[in-house]
């Protein structure tokens, strides 16, 4: 229903391995066996130096824009985004236990939520938005609704094992019965609702604004419409039927709102520019010396400044 962004998590790969293919001797050896060892030399060679140029440069990129905007980085949103990760994956002790299977850390997440907020800083300052252009957005989103809705879906191409419009709809004004007899609208999200993205957690939607949110054009029609505690009529959108409640509303401070004020700005600098970035990292670049003595990533560093390398 409502598209949720993932942080990327920051590459794992070790940059010690740059620039070992020359050794003669092999380099350190990772495993020993009776039919050969796997060596450094072994490593380098089966990555390719395509795949140790992208990484070398991400590792370095991570690195400038970590030490240039290290005072910079609203670390209270870092531990937020960190413990709604948590949340949406059952927890802290499960989600660490994802990571791990992924060849990642708590920590090593919590660095890529840092470089994300990094890059927004960095695209923020090189498109010229500060806080004074962020406090004219934030006027127009300081009033937030805290949304929640059970869906029963309807059946169509993209959802083979929804209802049919007449069984949808006839099961919707079931459960609106329910919640007008008293029923409590989280329980019966999590009995009734088709929105796998939130049903477990009882249809909540979280917090936004009239003005920034992905709904479609009934579903905010109906949901803005509503106040605190209110719960709306069966709405009907290309998912199929709705029952929204506003959980709570209020007016948020700029500081509350500011970080995603901030990355808003920054994916609307690069739909503006799509060579915003490689701008941006070659200003970075240039200020911080970044060079190397490997021709291979000196060349992919070219490339990507130029906007001419392969996406990774």
């Amino acid at each position: 229903m409502k598209k949720f962004k993932k942080a990327i998590l920051p590459i794992a790969l070790s940059i010690s391995v740059i620039g070992l293919a020359g050794c003669s001797a092999g380099g350190t050896k990772y495993i020993s066996s009776k039919a050969g060892d796997v060596t450094e030399k072994d490593i380098v060679e089966s990555i390719g130096a395509s795949q140790l140029s992208k990484t070398a440069t991400s590792m370095m990129i991570q690195k400038v824009l970590l030490d240039k905007y290290k005072n910079k980085i609203d670390q209270k949103s870092i531990d937020e985004q960190l413990q709604k990760a948590e949340e949406q994956y059952g927890g802290k002790d499960k989600f660490e236990q994802l990571l791990k299977q992924q060849g990642f850390t708590l920590d090593k997440y919590k660095d890529g939520l840092k470089v994300k907020a990094a890059q927004t800083l960095l695209i923020n300052d090189y498109a010229g938005t500060n806080d004074d252009k962020l406090k004219e957005s934030y006027e127009k989103n300081k009033h937030q609704y805290h949304l929640a809705h059970i869906l029963i879906s309807v059946k169509s191409e993209s959802n083979p094992n929804g209802l049919s419009d007449e069984d949808a709809k006839k099961k919707a004004e079931e459960v609106l019965k329910k919640l007008k007899d008293g029923g409590d609208f989280a329980t019966l999200a999590k009995e009734n609702s088709n929105d796998t993205a939130n049903a477990s957690n009882g249809g909540d939607l979280g917090w936004s604004s009239k003005e920034d949110n992905s709904f479609v054009k009934e579903f905010k029609d109906a949901a803005y419409a509503l106040s605190k505690d209110k719960t709306s009529d069966v709405v009907k959108t290309s998912f199929g039927y709705h029952i929204i409640k506003v959980l709570d509303e209020k007016d948020s401070s700029f500081d509350e709102l500011k970080p995603a004020l901030a990355e808003k700005a920054a994916e609307e600098a690069v739909k503006k520019d799509s060579t915003i970035v490689s701008k941006a990292l070659k200003k970075l670049f240039e200020e911080y010396n970044v060079k190397s003595s490997n021709s291979d990533v000196e060349a992919y560093i070219k490339s990507m400044l130029e906007g001419t390398a392969a996406a990774q």
